[in-house]
């Protein structure tokens, strides 16, 4: 008695997860092709049988770049590509499958994909960076407001502000590299979750797939399905959370109350249909950083999403851990939309220097400058001084009086209320508020002064480079695999 169809199939095997498939498939193709290598070079296969098993998947391969290959719903990728191998390649075919199951196909398959996708967004994130170091060089000694609280602080540049979020970016870097690292295994051999008694050569497929080494426990490769992608999920996820900072600072320091920078007009323009509005005139909206914005707590959703979704599974196989494929896969055109988009703000960028330099000078910024000569002048302990002149610009600020004219008269006598001795004269005080000096003072490490400034400069133009050697150099390492592949491939069936 014929069963009834699946009524499942569609759910199971949905759209959506063949359209992810068909972007992995060029994987899967490699991945099979290795494998066919292996059980020929392992003396399981014949000359005759990897001949022609390697002709069809080339023909694969070859559909698929020009979009001529489809996967059939009905059977799914893995399926789909032994049902095409068989019709190609005929009984020869039947052993493609000798010694590997669909898990250990689908994992090799999704590792390579990630880690050609990763290294990618890592060269996304490089570029920023660049950007970044960019502003960074221009407006070196740029004066700007420092805040915490989002109140005004102390007096910085922009060159400092800028090499703050280009060191954020890098360190995502490392994150990515972390799980590059992490995963730089070849699960190819783990077959369903136990091995197999087939003389595998493991080694051989992890060199021929650019891997670093073989996954070696049969149960952790198989269980860790969705691992992969969780941790690149939190890679993406922190590379995201720098971009919101980023971001926030952007959209507030754009308002017309700050007016410390401006979109430029090739990312925002006044009355456009989609930056500008349909009845304000004046308005060039920040939508590109309110979309940036939007998008950092998806990407955070899409890991915790894969954390719960991976929770309490068994030991082995599950299907549950294919759902993170989905997950990954947007959280890389997401991340891939944030940082491509600071990119194009951060490089046209307008600095307003003047009206940074008169909110760094009206806001009290100067105030901690000032108590710190004093203190440094006097010997007086920091705290004693600053209740002098804390005292002193509390009353500035609740009768608006700008910082600059506080005398030396009004700082001897508010020492002398607290038995304290000051001498100080007003050249001297405004030699401590001037925004300039105040920042050449700063020659500690990570100051802001022109010359450890240029020291900080040239560490980060370092440091940007490396990044990208290490991302070129995994890149290198994929690119010869896959040259290699080639070549005994052509060297089989020649």
């Amino acid at each position: 008695m014929d069963k009834p169809r699946l009524q499942s199939a569609s759910f199971i095997v949905s759209q959506q997860q063949m359209n992810l498939d068909m972007e992995i498939f060029p994987f899967d193709i490699w991945g099979t092709t290795v494998h066919v290598l292996m059980l020929f070079k392992a003396g399981i296969i014949d000359k005759g049988q990897a001949k022609v098993c390697l002709k069809a998947l080339t023909e694969i391969k070859k559909e698929i770049q020009e979009d001529k290959f489809r996967i059939d719903p009905e059977k799914g990728a893995q399926l789909t590509l032994e049902a095409e191998l068989v019709k190609r390649a005929g009984e020869a075919a039947h052993s493609v499958h000798t010694g590997r199951s669909r898990n250990d196909q689908v994992m090799v398959a999704e590792l390579l994909y990630l880690r050609e996708q990763m290294l990618s967004a890592a060269g996304g994130v490089v570029s920023l960076a660049e950007e970044l170091f960019k502003l960074a060089v221009v407006h070196n000694q740029t004066i700007m407001p420092g805040y915490t609280h989002m109140q005004p602080g102390k007096i910085t540049t922009v060159g400092q502000w800028a090499l703050s979020y280009l060191n954020g970016f890098l360190r995502t870097l490392g994150t990515v590299q972390y799980y590059l690292d992490l995963y730089d295994m070849n699960p190819l051999g783990a077959c369903e979750s136990y091995g197999t008694s087939w003389p595998l050569d493991r080694e051989f497929t992890a060199e021929i797939l650019g891997f670093a080494k073989v996954w070696e426990m049969p149960q952790d490769a198989i269980s860790s399905r969705g691992f992969a992608q969780l941790g690149y999920l939190a890679a993406l996820s922190e590379i995201c959370l720098v971009a919101s900072k980023l971001n926030e600072d952007l959209i507030l320091f754009n308002t017309f109350e700050y007016g410390m920078v401006e979109l430029g007009d090739e990312v925002s323009q006044r009355m456009h249909p989609i930056t500008g509005s349909s009845v304000m005139a004046q308005k060039k909206n920040p939508d590109i950083l309110e979309i940036i914005r939007s998008t950092t707590p998806q990407v955070i959703g899409f890991w915790s999403i894969v954390a719960n979704t991976l929770s309490s599974l068994p030991m082995g196989y599950n299907r549950d851990g294919r759902e993170s494929k989905e997950y990954i896969h947007l959280g890389l055109i997401k991340t891939n939309s944030v940082v491509s988009s600071l990119q194009k703000v951060i490089s046209t960028l307008r600095i307003n220097e003047q009206r940074m330099l008169d909110l760094a000078v009206s806001n009290y910024s100067l105030t901690t400058d000032l108590a710190d000569y004093i203190s440094q002048k006097t010997k007086i302990g920091y705290r004693q001084v600053y209740k002098i002149i804390g005292q002193i610009v509390d009353k500035a600020i609740e009768k608006g009086k700008p910082l600059d004219r506080i005398t030396a008269t009004e700082i001897m006598q508010a020492a002398d209320d607290l038995d304290l001795k000051i001498e100080v004269s007003d050249e001297e005080i405004a030699q401590a508020l001037d925004p300039k000096l105040v920042i050449a003072k700063r020659n500690n490490v990570g100051g802001s002064s022109p010359t450890v400034m240029n020291k900080l400069l040239d560490e980060a133009g370092k440091n940007i480079g490396k990044q990208l050697s290490r991302i070129q150099q995994k890149q290198t390492i994929i690119k010869n695999a896959s040259q290699e592949t080639d070549r005994l491939v052509k060297e089989v069936i020649s």
